[in-house]
């Protein structure tokens, strides 16, 4: 579905902190390509009470909307086509983020607002891109997929999406972001660079001892 729903804002630090907190839940801090299907069908039971993956048949979807998979709380259930859940299986990179977004709605967005008025199109509120649930459920399943620490591991987008399982979509904009941010260096010490290189140091001449 292409509702949003006005949340709390969460700043992308944040998004990535629980992410990286929910591998760490799950064990598998370094994994390039962990099996969404072992952590959402087994492993999520576990430690989610009363949380159920719900496989649907496409056209039990389709009657209800256009989406590939959803999100609901009372109880927690991550619904998802019948097409999608085998595509995750054979390691399929939309798949796959599918369901680490619907994931992240679920962990994130308990009791959202929806942003659109029941029996009408009108908006009740645009959020800033930080108050919008699927603005932070995207963060979310980029940062679970492709945590910094193993983007790094690779050289090019490419690598990384066959390598991790996901879309070279994905892959790139994770690629770009995680380069850039090595890649910058803080103000205070390109200030303190200029600085010293506008300095040149005066040494005081050496006494001789007798």
């Amino acid at each position: 579905m292409n509702d949003d729903f006005l949340v709390p804002p969460k700043s992308a630090k944040a998004i990535e902190i629980k992410a990286l907190d929910w591998r760490h839940a799950f064990g598998v801090e370094d994994a390039w390509a962990p099996d969404v299907i072992d952590l959402f069908e087994k492993k999520l039971p576990k430690l989610f009470p009363n949380y159920t993956l719900m496989v649907r048949s496409d056209a039990e979807m389709a009657a209800i909307g256009d989406a590939e998979a959803y999100t609901s709380f009372n109880p927690p259930i991550i619904a998802v086509r019948d097409s999608v859940y085998l595509l995750a299986s054979q390691n399929n990179g939309r798949a796959r983020m599918t369901f680490a977004h619907e994931f992240g709605h679920l962990i994130l967005h308990p009791g959202a607002t929806k942003l659109r008025s029941e029996g009408t199109h009108e908006l009740v509120k645009r959020p800033r891109p930080f108050e919008s649930a699927e603005w932070q459920a995207r963060k979310f399943a980029a940062y679970f997929l492709l945590p910094d620490h193993i983007v790094r591991q690779f050289g090019t987008p490419r690598e990384l999406a066959e390598s991790c399982h996901v879309s070279f979509q994905a892959a790139e904009i994770r690629f770009q972001e995680v380069s850039h941010v090595r890649r910058t260096i803080p103000e205070c010490v390109s200030e303190l660079i200029r600085d010293t290189n506008k300095v040149v140091p005066q040494f005081p001449k050496p006494t001789l001892v007798k």
